[in-house]
């Protein structure tokens, strides 16, 4: 993890991929620098300088030296590549997309010239005409992990998991040890439901990686979620994140998976004393604001938590979760009108929702977010539904955006055509179960708003039952949907057995007020 500061003042904190971790670096900059100042034509040793000060984040000058060494060798490919790369992640697109544009036309390979088109395209957040010259070149090199990881990386982009896992696998069949394609598949594999495997994938990444933060960060919070917080288990995963820690002291992520930890553990005063005291070390980094925010809404503390989340807005708004963030914690704090809304009934002043649809709009799940947001704050129906069906237009393939959808319709009173969208999710090959409990749930209630009983008690009895498979991933949640499958199937002692177990596993918030209140009434 790279600290770097943007020119506005904003703290960000950037993941680089390295063959090895630097060492020494002082000493190496002032052997390189004495050599360069002794020898200046040397051009080898000047992308070494460059290559060390990329890795030690400082751009400006990498940058400087990498230009310096083309101005000897022009035809260097590589290198413009990585001159590109190191303007993206200071935000530079456009020196970005010029710099590519030159390489491009410098470049005799078709896969690299491919895949320099990739990039320019994606830089101009044309995503699927990345993604398919990015397949353009893996379709002429298909023995190059870097086209695959690419497109790969492009699908996450889209919210495409099942897509990028094909890409991840492709990487992997070339190379079973490819650290990147391990730790970054992990994402996607949960989405399919594929929790083992997402899980070994992480532990075999940090055996050929023990030092790789994100692997590192992954894995911790995966054990939080199962629940491997005391005794033995705790203490690994304990010092899992101590070793994230000492790799990336900086990382508002870093701290965010030590303040899950404590939550996990019921030490909830802990949990956000861990974050707070981040943000007031780092008060201009958006991520330790933002995940300060999470973790006060999580604990139930409201109207902290959208003063929190409004910084993190103040402080970046080109962060897709951020925004969605918004979405959840301002109404439950009842702050729209510092949302940018002022009168619920007028669409014309939902000034934010529309915003994130301009800044996102090639992501599905911000189209249902938004969608869910007006009709179940706003009661504004027809619209709501409207931009909410974007989603199932920009990934019809995809079981989540259908279930998502049906969850707004449903919402919005349209239970038969609730169920029609629930019911096309089924039918996706990429449904996994962290959906599909909950889809389960919303069309079994769907159909009981329909007066249609045998179909609504098999569908709850099929959420039931997929509960026992989330298990293995999230005790704490598959005990919490299992007693609202429960309760709404009549299984009155059933679902308060359920209920008290998901809270002494320290269910959050919004869901743990849920199941407080439903025990008071059982």
């Amino acid at each position: 993890m790279v600290q770097f500061p943007q020119l506005s003042g904003v703290e960000m904190s950037i993941h680089l991929v390295l063959d090895e971790k630097p060492t020494r670096t002082n000493q190496k900059l002032k052997t390189l620098s004495r050599y360069l100042q002794k020898y200046p034509s040397g051009w080898k040793k000047r992308l070494e300088l460059a290559d060390l000060l990329y890795k030690m984040g400082c751009w400006q000058e990498a940058v400087g030296q990498y230009r310096q060494a083309l101005e000897q060798e022009p035809c260097l490919i590589e290198v413009r590549l990585k001159i590109g790369k190191i303007l993206h992640l200071m935000g530079k697109n456009t020196e970005a997309i010029a710099v590519y544009q030159e390489a491009s036309s410098l470049c005799h390979n078709a896969a690299t010239k491919y895949h320099l088109e990739g990039l320019i395209e994606l830089y101009r957040d044309r995503l699927m005409g990345a993604v398919k010259l990015f397949e353009s070149a893996a379709a002429i090199e298909a023995d190059n992990p870097a086209h695959w990881h690419m497109i790969a990386q492009v699908y996450q982009k889209t919210e495409s998991p099942t897509a990028a896992l094909q890409a991840f696998d492709a990487a992997l069949s070339l190379n079973p040890n490819d650290v990147v394609a391990l730790s970054q598949s992990y994402q996607p594999l949960l989405a399919v439901g594929k929790f083992q495997q997402a899980r070994q994938r992480l532990e075999q990444a940090l055996k050929l990686s023990p030092n790789d933060y994100r692997t590192l960060q992954q894995l911790g919070t995966h054990r939080c979620h199962q629940g491997l917080v005391k005794g033995e288990e705790g203490k690994q995963t304990k010092q899992l994140l101590k070793t994230a820690l000492a790799l990336a002291p900086h990382s508002a992520t870093a701290h965010q998976v030590l303040s899950l930890y404590h939550l996990c553990r019921g030490e909830w005063n802990k949990g956000v004393a861990v974050l707070l005291k981040f943000t007031e070390e780092h008060p201009n980094n958006p991520l330790g604001w933002y995940h300060y925010a999470q973790c006060l809404f999580s604990t139930g503390n409201y109207h902290t938590a959208a003063e929190a989340i409004l910084k993190a807005y103040q402080l970046y708004q080109n962060d897709c979760e951020i925004y969605r963030a918004l979405c959840e914690i301002l109404p439950a704090a009842e702050k729209w009108k510092e949302f940018g809304i002022d009168v619920p009934s007028d669409s014309d002043s939902v000034s934010l929702i529309e915003e994130m649809l301009d800044c996102f709009p090639q992501n599905w799940s911000v189209w249902v977010t938004a969608g869910r947001v007006l009709v179940k704050h706003y009661q504004d129906i027809e619209q709501g539904c409207m931009i909410s069906a974007h989603a199932v237009q920009l990934q019809p393939n995809l079981a989540d955006a259908w279930f998502l959808h049906g969850r707004v319709l449903a919402l919005a009173g349209k239970h038969r055509e609730a169920t029609e969208a629930l019911k096309r999710g089924w039918q996706s090959p990429s449904k996994g179960y962290l959906q599909s409990v909950s889809a389960a749930m919303w069309l079994g209630e769907s159909y009981q708003a329909l007066g249609d009983e045998p179909r609504s008690r098999k569908c709850l009895e099929e959420a039931w039952g997929f509960t026992k498979v989330l298990m293995e991933f999230n005790p704490t949640t598959a005990y919490y949907w299992q007693g609202r499958a429960l309760l709404a199937l009549g299984d009155v002692r059933g679902a308060r057995k359920a209920y008290r177990s998901a809270l002494s596993g320290q269910l959050l918030y919004p869901a743990r007020g849920e199941v407080k209140e439903a025990l008071a009434h059982l």
